[in-house]
């Protein structure tokens, strides 16, 4: 993932990871807080990371009944617009350690 300066044509900002790959679909969305939105699409991943690249926030679309789970492009919305919901309260987790997570 890059951001280029338009004018300037120099590199503002990278992300790079072993693990992150979309070959047909992807996109990224600054958010408020400095943060970057990143859809990696084909993989069916969306995720969070600051400034410096870590990852405060992950989803994965599950598997449909064909073994797909594509994303288009993902969106972080604001809850003003949606105001009809109440806003939830927002607790941070602590993710457990690679070795020690299970799915039922």
């Amino acid at each position: 993932m890059l951001e280029i300066d338009p004018v300037t044509l120099e590199l503002v900002w990278s992300y790079a990871s072993a693990n992150f790959l979309s070959w047909n679909i992807s996109g990224a969305q600054r958010l408020a807080n400095g943060n970057t939105l990143i859809t990696e699409g084909a993989t069916g991943r969306v995720f969070e990371v600051t400034s410096d690249g870590e990852i405060v926030w992950e989803y994965m679309y599950p598997l449909d009944e064909e073994g797909r789970n594509d994303v288009y492009r993902g969106y972080r919305l604001p809850y003003e617009w949606i105001p009809q919901l109440d806003r939830p309260e927002e607790i941070a987790v602590t993710p457990p350690p690679p070795g020690e997570f299970r799915l039922p």
